[in-house]
């Protein structure tokens, strides 16, 4: 297993041991239509539901591991673990309850240096993924294969800023070039809301299919 040594690690058991081994090919990013704290996402993931991701992302772009990055996560529908071994690396990110808010600055980082970091260890292809199985760098809502019964995350605001402004970065330092310049994003921590649980949880039912 890979652990990202810039992430605080907080390992989910049991899916950590035993989960099927993925060889990671794509790294895709969401948003978990909650404003919640990487704790808080880890909290949920170990106590509400059975799905889970490799990581998860505060407003203050920290970042938290849950599970090794060749270790098959279930955020990510069929591009989970494929019938050749293949799967995705996800992080979910914090955002406003109908993930419409863009990235904070913090976040942006965050998702740059992490990118990068994917792509040094386990050679995911610098390149947006052309199809749902293609390696390489998404977005949720990029493929129809990667969300049972589609989804708007991580909504129109993030889109545009891992079009413009994420996947260039992680494209230019991982070749040593100087990255584009970041424009201005929303505050770093939201005022406090009470939350209700994601929109997308699934049944635990869909283990079995490997959501």
């Amino acid at each position: 297993m890979a652990w990202y040594p810039e992430a605080r690690k907080m390992e989910l058991q049991p899916e950590s041991d035993t989960q099927q081994a993925i060889r990671p090919t794509q790294f895709i990013m969401h948003s978990i239509a909650a404003p919640w704290t990487k704790e808080r996402t880890f909290e949920y993931w170990r106590d509400s539901t059975n799905l889970e991701s490799h990581f998860g992302q505060s407003y203050d772009g920290t970042i938290a591991q849950y599970i090794g990055t060749e270790t098959r996560a279930d955020a990510n529908y069929r591009a989970n673990r494929r019938a050749d071994g293949t799967g995705a690396v996800s992080i979910e990110t914090a955002s406003n309850l109908n993930h419409s808010d863009p990235w904070t600055a913090a976040q942006v980082e965050g998702l740059i240096q992490l990118g990068v970091w994917l792509h040094k260890t386990h050679g995911i292809p610098l390149r947006v993924c052309r199809t749902a199985s293609d390696p390489g760098f998404g977005y949720h809502r990029l493929h129809a294969d990667w969300a049972l019964g589609g989804t708007d995350c991580p909504g129109d605001a993030r889109v545009t800023q891992f079009k413009d402004t994420i996947f260039p970065s992680i494209v230019a330092r991982a070749q040593g070039k100087p990255a584009p310049t970041q424009p201005p994003t929303g505050p770093v921590t939201p005022p406090p809301t009470p939350v209700p649980a994601p929109r997308y949880r699934r049944p635990r039912a869909y283990r079995a299919i490997g959501l």
